[in-house]
């Protein structure tokens, strides 16, 4: 399954080095149990499709999962976020698009990854040539 992961310009240094994108939580959200974390993923290429909050995340990663590991965001902020939660961040947080959300509850090593461009700059950042 084909999916876009954002980050921050200043983040993809941390990743590349990792050679992963780490299953977290967005920072100042740390009363969420850590069951709740999760790399969060869209099927919108376009970083404008992302909630307000998130719009300064340039760089697009595009990876390419195991379909049935790549749950859809509603059906697993049901189980894994406090009550309540999954229904404020759905009303307030997807800009009425969560259909298009998905969470992966693993990190995504460099071999599922397609490409990743800072799309701020529309400069290529991986694979390397």
């Amino acid at each position: 399954m084909l999916l876009f992961h954002f980050t921050r310009p200043g983040l993809w240094p941390l990743i590349s080095a990792d050679a992963e994108i780490r299953a977290t939580w967005p920072e100042g959200l740390d009363d969420v149990p850590e069951l709740a974390r999760a790399v969060h993923l869209t099927t919108d290429p376009s970083p404008g499709s992302l909630p307000g909050p998130f719009r300064d995340r340039t760089v697009r990663i595009t990876v390419e999962v195991p379909a049935p590991e790549a749950r859809r965001w509603h059906a697993w902020a049901g189980t894994r976020l406090p009550a309540g939660s999954a229904e404020a961040l759905a009303a307030t947080g997807f800009d009425g698009r969560p259909d298009e959300w998905f969470v992966l509850e693993r990190a995504i090593p460099s071999a599922e990854w397609v490409s990743v461009i800072d799309l701020g700059v529309m400069q290529p950042l991986w694979p390397r040539a």
